[in-house]
């Protein structure tokens, strides 16, 4: 076939005609890619098409109930803004822990305990229960600078959580605390994740769920990642990429490996508080 005596209409064919055969083409190498990508490359790629397709109504025509225009408009979102919208969201239900100690000149000094997530407006929270100091007195720090005492509460050696009750008021009047919101269900393997730690100031890692050990007691569950260990304190917790808490550091959870938590579902003392929202 020779090109150059093609008509207008046999060429605008032909030129369809290869346009088709290209797509399908692309179709079959970006499925088969998809396919050998990471976890989380694949997460992201879902993540872009989730938010590809948005409707437009103007207001006028909404009104008039005239039929909806649908619009295409790629909107591109990058990992790093899942993790600082969940960073953000849970940072205000993150408390520190400490306890005082006197130093060479006689004087206060802090001790840095752990962290601490705050399970429900009246002041409780969960942290490891290796962050209980021989002293038995401990200070919590909120997000705000707050410092109140706290009591210990129940404790489950198993598990290895501890609850704590902080002060609801102080001298300047009554507290608001802001409970976390926990996951219901337990992350699956490569699911991303988000590590609190910092001693003074608020520290995060990231990384995957990389695996599921099994538990000597059937009751427990155990997450394990590859956050780097300097992302861990006592009591740190992991969030998914919403910021939903979905695990402790605990004595239990290093026990299998430094850098596990323990499944907040595991423990019998999450199970009232699994509807929690963040107050406000």
């Amino acid at each position: 076939m020779d090109l150059n005596h093609l008509n207008a209409s046999q060429l605008v064919l032909l030129t369809l005609l290869v346009s088709f055969v290209t797509s399908i083409a692309t179709g079959i190498v970006t499925v088969s890619l998809m396919e050998q990508a990471p976890p989380t490359i694949a997460q992201t790629v879902n993540r872009v098409v989730e938010r590809t397709v948005e409707r437009v109504v103007p207001a006028a025509q909404e009104a008039s109930a005239i039929a909806p225009i649908v619009t295409e408009k790629t909107v591109i979102v990058k990992e790093t803004d899942y993790i600082a919208a969940a960073i953000e969201k849970v940072s205000s239900s993150v408390v520190r822990l400490y306890t005082t100690t006197k130093d060479a000149k006689g004087e206060d000094a802090d001790i840095f305990l752990g962290l601490g997530i705050i399970a429900a407006g009246n002041g409780e929270i969960y942290t490891d229960i290796a962050a209980w100091p021989a002293s038995g007195v401990v200070l919590v720090e909120r997000a705000d600078g707050v410092r109140v005492p706290a009591t210990r509460g129940a404790s489950d050696d198993a598990s290895g959580v501890l609850i704590l009750h902080g002060a609801t008021s102080t001298a300047d009047g009554e507290l608001t605390w802001r409970a976390a919101e926990f996951a219901k269900e337990d992350p699956g393997l490569g699911a991303a994740v988000v590590s609190i730690a910092g001693r003074s100031t608020m520290r995060v890692g990231n990384g995957i769920v990389s695996a599921l050990p099994s538990a000597g007691d059937p009751a427990l569950s155990f997450i394990d990642t590859n956050v780097p260990q300097g992302a861990i304190v006592y009591g740190s917790a992991i969030t998914d990429d919403v910021g939903r808490v979905i695990g402790i550091s605990t004595v239990t959870s290093r026990a299998q490996a430094e850098t596990a938590f323990l499944a907040m579902g595991s423990t019998p003392m999450y199970t009232e508080n699994t509807d929690t929202k963040p107050s406000e």
